[in-house]
């Protein structure tokens, strides 16, 4: 299966009923080795705190937005997918963020508003 050329294995997957985007490149990524970059909450809420990307922004938008300004690289992919993961959970909270104490902070726009 993970022979299949990557565009063709993806709209597979997305024809299962309950697989989804965020679904099928975590199969695509992870199971198959497939160099395609998860959107997932995460990834979303620090692209959008960050600036990169507005919240209306479509997953299919943001995953090329990451796709385009990256190497094409499953490993990197990977990797890069995990620590935007591990942000998110230690510090970019959906409720009470922790700005102060992260490494992205410093690339935080500066708003006068309350990060929520």
């Amino acid at each position: 299966m993970f022979a299949t050329p990557t565009e063709r294995l993806r709209v597979q997957l997305l024809a299962v009923r309950g697989i989804g985007p965020e679904t099928a490149d975590s199969i695509l990524l992870y199971a198959g080795k497939h160099p395609v970059f998860v959107i997932d909450a995460y990834t979303r809420r620090i692209a959008e705190r960050h600036g990169i990307a507005q919240s209306n922004l479509r997953y299919e938008a943001l995953r090329s937005l990451f796709e385009n300004s990256l190497p094409r690289n499953q490993q990197l992919f990977n990797e890069f997918h995990a620590l935007i993961v591990r942000v998110g959970k230690n510090y970019c909270r959906p409720r009470n963020p922790r700005c102060s104490e992260c490494s992205l902070a410093r690339f935080l726009p500066q708003l006068s508003e309350p990060r929520s």
